[in-house]
């Protein structure tokens, strides 16, 4: 029968799977076989290897059906053509047969029906009898087969596995049960589509069944598979199919995770001995690589505790065996608590103390964590209730949130009930949220947090650096505080790596303006380095372990409890603490001073002033401190002290500019004379305390010696603040160098040597500067025009505008002499963009003023007047009376729209705060113009004599740069 030319196959169905017996000629011809052996060995073990994906769930479920439950068979379906390009469509039909000796056999009949492409992907392309086939196969879903795969579904699967274990163990072998998932098919999805996903499973299913049969192997959903088969080199094994995964043609390939059970006796089903399977892959979930791991009597026994976790969870509750421990945080630079975290423990009468990294991952996977984080949040609250009770001091209390806190119930509403219920503060309670918790649905987390800042709670980012950041969360993600992973603090003593990091990613969160905390603090050593490099606040063992609320009244009964920082002190501290004196840049608060480069050996300290005139260093970094030393032979402490004891006098400039800080926050540059050197320094006051305290930061710039005469830093310090770039010219030559700076900067980077200065800026003007300006500047910039000009006013000076992109920037140019060297000058450029840009704006209302006045929309008695661009929403404050003024509103800005609903608090009666912020929207302005010519809104805004009721109203007009929107604002008539 092997040798006839009809294309047919007889099959037998033995221990629920399909065994051939004979394959015709025909048959061999029709799919490609010219090996016999080969098309026997595929028959067997993967039948639908060439099957079209989306057919081979169909007909292997009509096959199962054929063979089980009598069904006939008459199936239509894809195959692989014999040269590879598109498909041939092969019609099969079946019938039952017996043997003399009653063995009930099955032969299948295939035709060959014509081909159709791979392009073909339209079904109204392909044949009649194929449309018909799929049309029915849209009717009744395989139930034993997977749609996608064309692999055995679950339940299907564990009685075949069933089966094949008993075979195999007939056979002297040791039975293994596989289950596998890719790691990262999430993001794969996410990354490439879900169309692009499927390809990758189909992939890999094939790769399955060609190596261990295709009834060997099951998809149990999503991107989770499982195998049965012998545990004989099952390493090999797994190493050859990691080999063949990571070389899959088509997709993009991912590791792959596979658990190994092998002791699977007797009394243990398929489905426990799967989840085993899982059970020993999941341990290998945070790695991204192809692993397999094996599951033994340790995770037989880590299982049995989970079941323990899971059944007697309420009952933990109820029976309190879980408690609510406590850790201080402390602030670095007063070293007295600031906050405390919430930390849940696990006494158990049976299992004993259970650590939190055995109980709170396992709660985490099966979605229950929500009622242990709810509970301790309800402990938090009666702790703050009793120590309120006790007239004991109060401290915000921080509770951490798992990601499945938000996917079990609506937890932001659920805590803020039981907050309400308890008639406690928001900002008593502070939510902690591990930064791994944003990697999933991040737009769903953002809208979480904001909902939990909107009503008033404080939101962290927990375990920062722990594996998962993304810089970019944190501009999109609104936190208030970053948690520094207590793996800093491990890695601290071997080597620099982790200081560099955390010095770096400190000085960024306080760039930020986010506040910061480091977990995992053990030693005086870590903590001194923490307060120098910028860290506001610290946790951990050398401050005090997590202890129970007992303990804490206990420590308050004996007094050795850690002090506790005034609340209205808080803010103070907040910013002395943030000050990194690693970084010159928190002296660039002002703006005619900017000093934005990073010096990891300057000298800075943090001096607080206090009311009765004492001095404290309050924080100093260790090159400070030899400064002090050598200089002024002055040893720092933490100890206040009058400065009247030191070599300063009086008369210091140092002292002097220290004590003015007290009423003045701009930033000051001092000269101290030493000797025969001199101390080049700056401070800025940052903070002030409402005790009478004031904190002022200092940072030494230089220590030059006098007797060297003229250096770089004379013009570095006159010139470098204002320009960003300088040219030093010889005048009897033209040579000229070129420095250039960040605006403000005092430190100049020489940019290029030159010749012919003068034709060479010429040159330069002819390509860069806007073509309007040209002429004029040509003719003024002239080595005899600036001599007269500095001859007869001592200065040079010409604006002209320079192309950038698509927008023109108005540059100024400065022209200065040498003192003492009268064969140089110093030529400076400097940014004067947004100032004329302003002036010009202003000028322009100015001009317009008569305009406006008749305008019928903004006559009568208005307070302020806004032009606004209505695309950028760019505004300029104009005509605001004296009682508008007081508000203190910014003058000019962007974002008119967004920022008048966020300020209308302070100027905007309560009770109107809301129709104001639903009515005062661009798109609403815009329409109401659009449709009435006008915008027009009332409201009451506060006055020291009472509600005022004004109106607003806006239009637009038509400027020589464009439309503008013009609002006023101005007292309603009263009836």
């Amino acid at each position: 029968m092997e040798k006839a030319d009809i294309p047919f196959a007889i099959y037998q169905f033995i221990d629920k799977r399909v065994v051939p017996l004979i394959l015709s000629k025909g048959f061999r011809n029709l799919f490609g076989y010219d090996d016999l052996e080969k098309a026997y060995y595929d028959m067997a073990n993967d039948m639908y290897r060439e099957t079209h994906p989306d057919d081979a769930g169909r007909i292997a479920d009509a096959a199962y059906r054929f063979a089980v439950e009598d069904a006939g068979y008459d199936v239509i379906y894809r195959s692989k053509a014999r040269d590879g390009k598109g498909y041939m469509i092969i019609h099969a039909m079946a019938k039952h047969i017996r043997t003399d000796e009653g063995v009930r056999l099955a032969q299948v009949w295939y035709t060959y029906e014509g081909v159709c492409s791979e392009d073909e992907a339209d079904v109204s392309l392909l044949s009649d009898s194929l449309k018909m086939a799929l049309y029915k196969d849209s009717k009744l879903k395989a139930s034993y087969y997977d749609h996608l795969t064309g692999l055995p579904s679950m339940t299907y699967f564990f009685e075949l596995a069933t089966n094949k274990r008993q075979v195999i163990q007939a056979e002297g072998s040791t039975p293994a049960l596989l289950y596998m998932d890719f790691s990262g098919m999430k993001y794969y999805n996410h990354k490439f589509g879900f169309a692009e996903g499927d390809k990758l499973l189909q992939a890999f299913s094939r790769i399955l069944a060609k190596r261990f049969g295709n009834e060997n192997a099951s998809r149990l959903g999503q991107d989770h598979f499982a195998v049965i088969t012998k545990a004989d080199d099952i390493e090999t094994e797994l190493k050859t199919l990691f080999e063949e995964c990571a070389a899959m043609k088509d997709v993009q390939p991912l590791p792959i995770h596979v658990g190994i059970y092998k002791h699977w006796f007797d009394g243990i089903v398929a489905s426990m001995a799967c989840d085993r399977a899982k059970f020993a892959c999941d341990t290998l979930k945070n790695l991204y690589s192809s692993e397999f791991s094996y599951y033994d009597m340790k995770m037989k026994d880590a299982e049995e505790r989970q079941q323990y976790i899971i059944a007697n969870l309420d009952k933990a509750i109820e029976e309190r065996w879980i408690k609510v421990y406590y850790q201080p945080i402390v602030r670095a630079v007063n070293g007295k608590v600031c906050d405390e975290e919430a930390l849940a423990r696990w006494i158990d009468p049976v299992e004993g103390f259970m650590s939190p990294g055995d109980f709170i991952p396992v709660l985490e996977d099966h979605k229950l964590i929500y009622k242990l984080d709810l509970f301790v949040v309800e402990c938090v609250l009666q702790k703050i209730k009793t120590l309120s009770g006790a007239g004991l001091d109060l401290m915000p209390q921080s509770v951490n949130l798992s990601r499945s806190d938000f996917d079990s119930c609506d937890i932001v509403s659920e805590i803020c009930r039981r907050v309400d219920k308890a008639g406690i503060s928001h900002s008593m309670l502070t939510i902690e949220i591990t930064e791994s918790v944003l990697g999933e649905n991040f737009d769903f987390m953002k809208n979480q947090v904001e909902r939990f800042h909107a009503l008033g709670f404080k939101v962290w980012m927990d375990d920062f650096g722990n594996g998962y950041s993304s810089l970019d969360m944190l501009q999109r993600m609104p936190f208030d505080l970053l948690k520094f992973d207590m793996r800093f603090m491990q890695q601290f003593n071997k080597g620099s790596k982790s200081k560099i990091m955390l010095t770096e990613l400190l000085r960024m969160a306080n760039a930020l303006g986010l506040d910061t905390v480091c977990e995992g603090v053990e030693t005086e050593e870590q903590a001194k380095f923490l307060l120098e490099a910028g860290c506001a606040k610290l946790q951990g063992y050398y401050y005090q372990k997590p202890i129970p609320v007992e303990k804490i009244l206990e420590k308050y009964a004996q007094g050795i409890q850690i002090g506790f920082e005034a609340p209205e002190q808080s803010q103070y501290y907040d910013i002395v603490g943030r000050v990194s004196l690693h970084d010159i840049s928190s002296f660039s608060q002002g703006e005619d001073v900017s000093l934005d480069k990073y010096f990891d050996t300057i000298p800075m300290a943090v001096i607080e002033v206090k009311a009765d005139g004492l001095v404290r260093f309050a924080r100093s970094n260790s090159s400070y401190r030899v400064f002090m030393q050598r200089i002024f032979g002055m040893s720092i402490s933490e100890n206040p002290f009058n400065y009247g004891e030191t070599t300063l006098d009086e008369k210091s400039s140092f002292l002097k500019a220290l004590l003015k800080c007290r009423y003045d926050n701009d930033t000051f540059l001092v000269d101290e004379q030493m000797g025969s050197v001199t101390v080049h320094s700056c401070m800025h006051r940052i903070a002030v305390n409402p005790n009478g305290t004031y904190a002022v930061s200092v940072a030494v710039l230089s220590v030059r010696d006098n007797s060297k005469g003229t250096t770089y830093e004379n013009i570095a310090r006159a010139l470098a603040a204002d320009f960003t770039s300088l040219y030093y010219v010889d005048l009897t030559s033209e040579d000229f160098m070129e420095y250039s700076s960040k605006q403000g900067n005092d430190e100049l980077a020489l940019e290029r040597h030159g010749k012919n200065f003068f034709a060479t800026s010429h040159s330069e003007a002819l390509k860069y500067l806007y073509s309007d300006d040209i002429e004029e500047f040509l003719s003024v910039f002239t080595m005899e025009n600036i001599l007269k000009s500095l001859k007869e006013q001592g200065t040079f000076n010409i604006n002209y505008r320079l192309k950038q992109e698509n927008d023109l920037v108005y540059m100024s140019m400065k022209a200065m002499p040498m003192q003492h060297d009268p064969d140089h000058i110093i030529v400076g450029t400097r940014n004067v963009d947004q100032q004329m840009k302003k002036n010009l704006m202003l000028e322009k209302m100015h001009r317009n003023e008569a305009v406006f006045s008749r305008i019928m929309a903004l006559s009568g008695d208005y307070i302020c007047l806004y032009n606004i661009d209505p695309v950028t929403e760019e505004y300029v404050e104009y005509s605001a009376s004296n009682l508008y003024k007081s508000y203190g509103l910014a003058k000019c800005g962007n974002e008119f729209f967004k920022t008048s609903r966020e300020t209308c608090a302070k100027i905007i009666s309560e009770e109107d705060h809301e129709r104001f912020k639903s009515q005062f929207t661009k798109e609403n302005v815009m329409s109401c113009i659009e449709k009435d010519g006008s915008f027009t809104i009332k409201y009451s805004i506060v006055t020291k004599d009472g509600p005022l009721p004004v109106t607003a109203r806006a239009v637009m007009i038509r400027e020589d740069d464009g439309e503008k929107l013009i609002l006023g604002v101005k007292k309603s008539a009263v009836a």
